[in-house]
């Protein structure tokens, strides 16, 4: 009897030692599940994380390039529109009439540093107005004293018209010894822009401002 219940004793230690290093072991397997679910969940986030500054990134990215895309595409309209206003120009300083369009060369030729003693050529739609209003005169040559243009230039000036027409659309070609002068509105109104063309953007545009 004695001995059973010694029996009884040892199986109920052994079995509460059982159930104790089963519940050591229950909370230190819960314990471990649980930093390995705290450590996943720390990586995805951080997966997460570096995901979206990848998107932002990107997005940012993106939205820099279409920017400059766009003052691109901007900016080539408005040189576009600055050339087309330059075009239009040149055809209205075509039709300018006799009294301007004389005020205009003596201007050109004034503007620039010339010899004096240069040719000058035009173009073929424009020959006949040159002869007409600036040489006296009419005999056919190769060259025509420009006499009613050096009066009104100086006494330095001894330019001729070439009968040779060049490619140009309105305006002259100065022939010089040494070396030539573009004197053609399309070139004029190139260095304009060249020299101007923030202030005549402005003008253009300045609704946008």
């Amino acid at each position: 009897m004695a001995e059973n219940k010694l029996y009884e004793k040892i199986v109920e230690k052994g079995k509460a030692e059982a159930d104790a290093i089963i519940a050591q072991g229950k909370a230190k397997a819960d314990q471990v599940a649980a930093e390995i679910i705290a450590a996943a969940r720390a990586e995805a986030e951080k997966i997460v994380a570096e995901a979206s500054r990848r998107a932002e990134d990107r997005l940012k990215t993106k939205t820099i390039e279409f920017e400059q895309q766009a003052r691109h595409q901007l900016l080539k309209a408005k040189k576009g529109m600055i050339d087309r206003v330059l075009a239009a120009a040149v055809a209205r300083l075509k039709e300018l009439p006799d009294k301007q369009f004389v005020e205009l060369t003596v201007k050109l030729l004034r503007w620039e540093a010339v010899a004096g003693d240069e040719i000058v050529r035009v173009s073929a739609a424009e020959f006949l107005r040159y002869r007409k209003l600036f040489c006296s005169n009419s005999d056919k040559a190769d060259y025509y004293d420009l006499d009613k243009l050096n009066a009104l230039l100086g006494p330095a000036f001894r330019l001729r018209l070439s009968t040779e027409p060049v490619d140009i659309d309105g305006g002259f070609v100065l022939v010089g010894r040494d070396y030539d002068i573009d004197l053609s509105y399309e070139a004029v109104l190139a260095s304009v822009k060249e020299r101007h063309e923030p202030e005549i953007a402005r003008l253009l545009f300045r609704a946008e401002e």
